[in-house]
């Protein structure tokens, strides 16, 4: 391609069918740098996601930890509960 460009640029008159290469290698360049500007946005799209969904793990992992708390405090509250009404039963059985 490069050495056909070089021999066009020494012609003073270009053939039709130059012309015609000259106009679909254009074409081509312009379809592929649309291309390229499409995959550059999808990518741009692609980290946005990438980072919101990192977010919504951080947020859902800070969720986790708190309910994991919550529960292992109601789990030693019941198991108190549990303890008082054995000993309680124990003591009325006596």
């Amino acid at each position: 391609m490069k050495e056909r460009i070089e021999r066009l640029k020494k012609l003073t008159y270009i053939p039709q069918n130059e012309i015609a290469w000259l106009i679909e290698q254009a074409e081509l360049s312009v379809k592929q740098q649309e291309i390229i500007e499409e995959n550059k946005r999808q990518q741009e799209v692609t980290v946005h996601q990438f980072r919101q969904a990192q977010k919504d793990i951080q947020h859902l992992s800070g969720d986790r930890k708190r309910y994991k708390q919550a529960l292992e405090k109601i789990i030693t509250n019941l198991n108190f509960a549990i303890t008082v009404a054995q000993n309680e039963l124990e003591g009325d059985v006596k």
